[in-house]
């Protein structure tokens, strides 16, 4: 839940408006990823891998923890894949289940996020 607050945060975007106008205007996946990496601020490139899309960050994805207004904790770390999920299943225009598979707040040297296209997240 605090992930999808902040996506809806006027200060960072919102990026639930962008992902929405986006997800009004495109149908092609590609197209979507592409305007989703011009338009919404993140960490990292999203791209399409197979049958999901990920996304390598090598700084936090977190807005409040890159500009300096909280510490880089685990629970940051959870927020921001709450994000992602807000992000895509407005994007997409369907359930998606976001897999963190590293993450800078756990001690890795990077953030890997995988997007997991018509699932739920649990």
């Amino acid at each position: 839940m605090c992930g999808e607050a902040c996506a809806r945060e006027e200060h960072w975007g919102p990026a639930t408006l962008i992902a929405g106008r986006i997800a009004e205007e495109e149908d092609d996946v590609e197209r979507i990823l592409a305007r989703a990496n011009d338009e919404i601020l993140w960490c990292g490139k999203w791209v399409m891998q197979g049958d999901h899309i990920e996304s390598t960050c090598r700084e936090c994805g977190c807005s409040l923890v890159r500009f300096g207004v909280v510490k880089n904790t685990k629970v940051f770390c959870n927020c921001s894949k709450g994000w992602v999920q807000t992000i895509f299943s407005t994007l997409l225009r369907q359930p998606v289940r976001v897999d963190l598979e590293k993450a800078i707040g756990f001690g890795d040297d990077q953030c890997r996020y995988i997007v997991l296209l018509g699932e739920r997240e649990e």
